[in-house]
């Protein structure tokens, strides 16, 4: 389970277009936030809470976007893999990994459906690490390594069921 010999650390960083979106989404943001205020300063709109108050919801969530599409990253050493998001950082050592698992999650009504990649840990004092593929530029060495890990949905599937 141990990375190739040639590679000393990798880091995973969230696609382009995420943070792109994040920044375009704020500009948006910036923009109604001006006009706005600009409407209601020069006394063009009869001014209400909303008029001041949604346009730096959006600007704030633009921010927090840009935020968490540039400090969120995976990361692959000889020692562990690892992932950051502004949620927390958690890591997880090779040699206590028991192995993978590929799952695509429905995402219900309103969210499209996406594969995550997921790591388990051999030990419950580890995190498992689970993440969505689709928002990282993975390369050919890390889904080297990832398939060199046990498929745990093949051993279920093989695995005696308990009655």
């Amino acid at each position: 389970m141990a990375l190739p010999e040639f590679i000393e650390r990798r880091v995973y960083r969230q696609r382009s277009w995420l943070r792109v979106f994040s920044f375009v989404f704020s500009g948006c943001a910036l923009v109604f936030l001006i006009a706005n205020w600009t409407e209601v300063i020069a006394g063009r709109k009869v001014s209400a809470f909303a008029d001041f108050f949604d346009p730096l919801v959006f600007l704030a969530f633009g921010v927090f976007f840009i935020y968490v599409s540039f400090a969120s990253y995976v990361a692959l050493s000889p020692s562990a893999i690892e992932y950051r998001s502004p949620f927390g950082h958690r890591k997880l050592p090779l040699e206590k990994i028991r192995g993978r698992r590929r799952y695509l999650d429905d995402g219900g009504a309103e969210m499209p459906r996406d594969w995550h990649l997921k790591v388990e840990p051999d030990d419950d004092r580890y995190p498992s690490l689970d993440f969505q593929e689709s928002y990282y530029k993975f390369d050919a060495a890390f889904y080297d390594w990832f398939r060199s890990l046990p498929d745990l949905d093949e051993l279920d599937k093989t695995r005696p069921r308990r009655a």
